[in-house]
């Protein structure tokens, strides 16, 4: 499979390759902010293909083991504004099956069982959405500098009457 294919999300939806499904749930501000994560991946993963119904890719079953117990799967989430996210994962446990993994990430309160927090995502800046203006860099300090000003100033305006 060349880049342009494994970049392209039709190509891989388009393929009808061994593709197992996992839904987690993750805190919303991770989808707000991005984060690098690690999914501890269940023993029996859904065919994405059928829904678990049975089909060729998955000889019937409806379902994958994942190749050993207790494997991890890196994920990286971008900055997203959306509560739902589908992120591919090709090749997740190397050259055995299944060679996709699609995770669904749905936005909550408390991860996942299985699901840890590596770090943020550093590699994507953060975004403003269309016609959004830039929120300005106020310094911490301006409000109490402003505050007094403006006590000074009702000060000089009550002593005056």
């Amino acid at each position: 499979m060349g880049d342009a294919r494994l970049l392209n999300p039709a190509a891989l939806d388009a393929k009808k390759s061994p593709r197992a499904r996992v839904s987690i749930v993750v805190p919303t501000a991770w989808l707000r902010e991005g984060a690098r994560l690690e999914l501890a991946v269940p023993a029996k993963l859904r065919c994405d293909l059928c829904d678990g119904g049975g089909c060729d890719a998955c000889g019937r079953s409806g379902a994958y083991r994942a190749p050993e117990e207790g494997a991890k799967v890196a994920l990286t989430l971008p900055r997203v504004t959306d509560d739902f996210l589908a992120l591919r994962v090709t090749n997740p446990f190397g050259d055995r099956e299944p060679t996709l993994l699609v995770v669904r990430l749905a936005a909550g309160v408390e991860p996942s069982a299985g699901v840890t927090w590596v770090g943020p995502n550093h590699d994507v800046e953060p975004v403003v959405p269309p016609g959004m203006p830039q929120l300005p860099n106020i310094p911490k300090w301006l409000p109490w500098a402003l505050l007094v000003i403006a006590a000074a100033l009702l000060g000089l305006l009550t002593r005056r009457c």
